[in-house]
């Protein structure tokens, strides 16, 4: 069987990135009953997952439009089925225009030359520019499978473009593996993991406040760290995304290191090199707040109390359809409302764990239609 991937990022300073990957890549192995070729369309490295996954043959097909010798073309042609997950959150202009108009010209050619061209579950939207709604809606329109990881782009496409055949799962990332063990926390205080965003503390990729937080993201950080200190909580910065080079444009280390200079009674987390530890570690929390959703995510399929800070409607869409209601809404809420709704559900973090505990039923659910939504396109 010959697979080929868009969109998934085998090494990258995103760890919730390379956590959709992890988890596919694992998931794949386990149903897959012959050899199997996996052609990682990407311009990015390759990372250790070859290492992790040696009976997988990998091989790295380079993004390119000028393509003369038709490479990426006769690949695309090759692969029995072409999975596309933009990320998870990434088929949407918000972040870019020009790199949505990119992404969605692959996703053109890979639908037209691909025997079945899947979109994984991802947030589809919100578009902003008529042009790219246009095209967005061509590539949705002949895509074989369309799967959704929540109710409010599974309603988008519909209003927007007609797609009415949708299959709604969740975020493959909850099927990430982790080792709580890898990581021996042993201290008696209740322990507050933050995952702090350096996306968020810079104002966004424009430095602009993009994402039209209500308040200094930076304020309410440093009052979340201030407070619980002085509540004789042991407070972990916890990195997500991990670029340790100097050029780096999106990176949440430095400014745990940051942190963890300015408020020396706090806890820095490992720069991790694979999503797997970085689980690991979150698993050891007793609370957890983030603001990289794939750590939320981390932190709730590890059974911690976890409290998102949202800042996109992917947030809102993800646990609403879980029907988790203990979400800070940044662009929605000031400032002393965001501080007051985390101080209220720190306090009832044996509430939020319970309320963790029982969502298991709605994941599993979830996932199962995943897996019958993919086996069913291997069956076809």
């Amino acid at each position: 069987m010959i697979i080929g991937l868009m969109g998934f990022e085998f090494s990258s300073p995103n760890k919730g990135c390379e956590a959709l990957s992890y988890s596919f890549i694992s998931f794949l192995c386990r149903i897959v009953n012959e050899e199997l070729t996996i052609l990682n369309f990407t311009n990015f490295d390759m990372g250790k997952l070859k290492e992790k996954f040696p009976s997988v043959k990998f091989e790295q097909i380079r993004l390119k439009i000028k393509d003369p010798r038709f490479k990426m073309i006769r690949s695309f042609i090759k692969c029995d089925y072409v999975f596309d997950i933009t990320m998870g959150d990434s088929f949407s202009d918000i972040y870019s225009k020009e790199s949505c108009l990119i992404d969605i010209k692959f996703k053109k050619i890979a639908n037209l030359f691909s025997k079945k061209y899947i979109l994984m579950p991802q947030t589809y939207g919100p578009f902003t520019s008529e042009d790219i709604c246009n095209k967005a809606k061509f590539v949705l329109r002949n895509a074989y499978s369309i799967m959704c990881r929540d109710e409010t782009s599974q309603r988008y496409i519909n209003d927007m473009f007609s797609v009415n055949n949708s299959v709604l799962t969740t975020d493959i990332a909850f099927l990430l593996p982790y080792d709580i063990s890898t990581y021996l926390i042993d201290s008696d205080n209740s322990k507050l993991g933050i995952n702090v965003s350096g996306l968020l503390w810079k104002g966004g990729f424009d430095n602009a406040n993009q994402f039209g937080l209500k308040f200094s993201y930076k304020e309410y950080i440093e009052y979340i760290i201030g407070y619980y200190t002085n509540e004789n909580f042991e407070i972990h910065l916890i990195p997500h995304v991990i670029d340790l080079s100097e050029t780096a444009h999106d990176d949440d280390y430095n400014i745990c290191c940051y942190l963890n200079k300015k408020y020396p009674n706090t806890i820095l987390a490992p720069a991790f090199q694979t999503p797997i530890e970085a689980k690991s570690y979150i698993a050891n929390m007793d609370c957890f707040i983030g603001a990289r959703m794939h750590s939320t995510i981390a932190a709730f399929s590890a059974g911690v109390a976890t409290i998102p800070f949202s800042y996109s409607r992917k947030f809102e869409g993800l646990y609403e359809s879980l029907q988790y209601p203990y979400v800070i809404h940044s662009t929605l809420d000031s400032l002393e409302e965001c501080i007051e709704k985390t101080r209220k559900y720190v306090s009832m973090a044996h509430v939020l764990k319970d309320d963790v505990q029982n969502r298991g039923v709605i994941i599993n659910e979830k996932i199962r239609v995943f897996c019958d939504e993919i086996l069913r396109i291997f069956n076809a």
